[in-house]
């Protein structure tokens, strides 16, 4: 099958795209529209500015000396772009980047270029905010560069409508980014760092996981949720993304290696029953070895934190702090939300002082 590449610019391509010279309806492909409007305003924004799209992959079908284009990956993209330039759609208000720079004329009061003394237009540079804008409303310049970005295609010829439902079937074969794993592409700071603490003894020997957390993200995402709330505990929220962005931009190096250490010294401190391991799961890692931190600043011993952990499983947890148990906390099926978390590692703090002042002191 031979394969030629072909560079459009995005007015043509869109162009050809609304003449149905490249054909969008291939039996086998999935409808479009499947984006959410942040990914649709991610999209739009890397093109204008002038970021790389990867190729759009195009089935070239000859019948009868009549050839047709068929759009075998990229229809997501295809449509979105389409819908952006003719169908008003707007760009989302949630994208990343969303300040665009380019270059203007300065007009004088009759709208005239200004010019220096050497006669050459004047020009400025400007930074435009694109959420919400549609096509129309971008500036002539922004518009502009968007029907005139180079779009690559790679078109596979000589194919029959088989060889183009193989095609199809072959290049959707893939599973995306979910929530954890995208998300953590916004900690490109301290990436390394998360990825070698994944390494710790406790992830083997304590933490409880399926064997498809250990590579969906959920680890990486334990990581970054617990060294935010040993760090930056009011920066904790709900949504991983803003987790990950917030620690970005406030971690250091040293957080990520104080946090190795803590998880080290927790490893030799709690026994491995099943009850003390099942605390240590995705839903409650990151609470109880925020809690074992501060058990530490308190200025107990870590060894002593295992023994709490005991008395925790066996009874312990059933005490009531401000009218409330840890049962209680349980109930509440948002586990990841903000209050719920933070009520959470208060009352373990606070059931520290109960540990020690009448258990222990009665031991």
């Amino acid at each position: 099958m031979k394969i030629r590449k072909q560079t459009y610019s995005l007015d043509m391509y869109l162009k050809q795209l609304n003449a149905e010279t490249i054909r969008t309806d291939q039996d086998c492909q999935r409808l479009s529209g499947q984006w959410k409007p942040n990914m649709v305003g991610e999209l739009i924004a890397t093109v204008l500015t002038d970021n790389y799209i990867p190729p759009i992959i195009l089935g070239e079908e000859t019948s009868n000396g009549i050839s047709k284009l068929w759009i075998i990956d990229g229809l997501q993209r295809s449509s979105s772009l389409s819908m952006f330039r003719y169908g008003n759609t707007k760009i989302a208000k949630s994208i990343d980047e969303y300040l665009v720079t380019y270059q203007r004329k300065i007009l004088d009061g009759n709208g005239n270029p200004k010019r220096d003394s050497q006669g050459e237009i004047i020009w400025e540079s400007v930074e435009y905010d694109i959420r919400g804008k549609s096509y129309e409303q971008l500036p002539e310049e922004l518009r502009d560069r968007f029907d005139g970005y180079q779009i690559e295609t790679v078109i596979h010829q000589n194919c029959d409508t088989t060889e183009i439902s193989k095609l199809v079937r072959r290049f959707n074969n893939h599973t995306a980014m979910n929530t954890a794993q995208k998300a953590f592409t916004y900690s490109d700071a301290f990436a390394g760092e998360i990825r070698n603490i994944t390494r710790n003894r406790f992830f083997l020997d304590i933490y409880t996981c399926s064997r498809n957390e250990r590579k969906n993200g959920t680890i990486e995402r334990v990581i970054g949720e617990t060294a935010l709330l040993c760090i930056h505990p009011d920066l904790y929220r709900k949504d991983t993304k803003i987790n990950f962005k917030a620690l970005n931009e406030n971690a250091s190096l040293s957080d990520f290696d104080n946090l190795n250490d803590l998880l080290t010294r927790l490893t030799v401190s709690v026994g491995t029953t099943t009850e003390i391991r099942g605390l240590f799961n995705s839903k409650h890692a990151h609470i109880f070895i925020t809690a074992f931190n501060r058990f530490l600043e308190m200025g107990h011993e870590a060894k002593e934190y295992g023994k709490f952990l005991e008395w925790f499983v066996n009874g312990g947890n059933e005490s009531e702090i401000n009218g409330t148990t840890w049962e209680t906390l349980n109930e509440n099926k948002a586990t990841r939300d903000t209050n719920i978390v933070r009520g959470k590692i208060d009352y373990l703090e606070a059931l520290f002082g109960k540990y020690f002042s009448e258990v222990k002191k009665a031991a």
